[in-house]
């Protein structure tokens, strides 16, 4: 046995769902494409994702001893293959379902790399990465065979689907890399456009090109400010998160139950939230109360309320009217104000 199935194989008794090793040297193209959808403007406000340093293609800005990209899968999928609205409630992205994969998987890796010198016969440099740092890692895993990247940007695995976590270890052991033999003349997701089609705010701008200014998640996530008017209406029934894109791949009929407990839906928010009980929490403190451990945490109190008005004035969601007016009169968050005055007029 080599000693790259080695460590594979020992990834996979850690309970990983999959793992490729592909080589630490700079991707020179995926540096091009990067550099295009940034002039492009695509990264719209995510300002950590158009920093200069250190330079997401080079593995060595991470760990200047790198020699191999370790990159692992964890399968989060669970539940139906598409969750339908509720009126009533807000859905929220299959990968919040549960507890913060970035913890959760953290503390997997930090325990796997524990044995890695005893795999190795020596001591062993390494860098973990939970999508916590600046690496191109779908590139990555696209190299190491791990899957294809679809036309809705995401890794697609053909045993898994689309429903997994990626993270990487960085290590300066030299692994064989994994090989992957890949036609270039033929598109994996052949004349399908369903991601394209579906979006509701057209966000998939061409095929693996994605607008984050458009992008539901961005707007109901990453973004701490105004949801412009205009996108309102498109954000529809998604109060954390978006997941059509995924929901409609044909690739993802592949999903199998995920055996992480952790991203169970018992385990966090689950699928859908009461927006009443969403307007009506009370404080900051009550929030982080109520959804500590999970990714919610990440939209903040008045990010998670924010939403759930706009999707209580998309649902025409007549019940939450005394909570929004209750809001509207509210001067000390004045955020919150503007949004609701605006869906107390889409109620009426």
């Amino acid at each position: 046995m080599t000693l790259a199935n080695a460590v594979k194989n020992s990834a996979y008794a850690m309970g990983f769902d999959l793992a490729c090793v592909s080589s630490a040297l700079p991707l020179e193209k995926d540096r091009e494409r990067y550099a295009d959808w940034k002039s492009k403007g695509h990264a719209g406000e995510l300002k950590y994702m158009v920093r200069e340093e250190p330079r997401r293609w080079v593995p060595q800005d991470l760990l200047p001893e790198a020699k191999s990209v370790i990159t692992f899968a964890v399968n989060f999928f669970s539940g139906a293959k598409r969750m339908e609205p509720k009126r009533g409630y807000g859905r929220v992205a299959r990968y919040a379902w549960g507890k913060d994969y970035h913890e959760v998987i953290k503390i997997r890796l930090e325990e796997w790399v524990k044995g890695l010198p005893g795999i190795a016969g020596r001591e062993v440099k390494t860098k973990i990465l939970v999508d916590s740092g600046p690496l191109l890692e779908r590139a990555f895993a696209h190299k190491g065979g791990m899957g294809f990247v679809g036309k809705n940007t995401l890794i697609i695995s053909k045993k898994l689907g689309s429903f997994i976590f990626l993270c990487e270890v960085l290590t300066d052991l030299e692994l064989e890399a994994d090989v992957f033999m890949e036609d270039e003349t033929k598109d994996a997701c052949g004349s399908c456009k369903e991601c394209m089609a579906d979006c509701p705010t057209n966000a998939l701008v061409a095929p693996r090109q994605l607008d984050a200014r458009k992008c539901i998640s961005f707007w109901t996530i990453e973004n701490k400010g105004e949801i412009p008017l205009e996108m309102r209406p498109g954000i529809g029934d998604w109060i954390f998160g978006c997941d059509i894109c995924q929901e409609v791949c044909p690739y993802n009929g592949l999903s199998k139950q995920s055996q992480w407990k952790d991203f169970l839906p018992e385990a966090g928010a689950g699928p859908y939230m009461n927006l009443l009980e969403v307007l009506a929490i009370p404080s900051d403190e009550e929030f982080r109360k109520r959804f500590a451990g999970t990714p919610i945490l990440r939209s903040k109190r008045f990010g998670l309320q924010r939403n759930a008005i706009v999707v209580a004035a998309n649902q025409k969601f007549a019940e939450a009217a005394p909570l929004l007016k209750t809001i509207s009169l509210n001067p000390q968050e004045p955020l919150l104000q503007s949004h609701a005055l605006w869906a107390l007029q889409q109620l009426s």
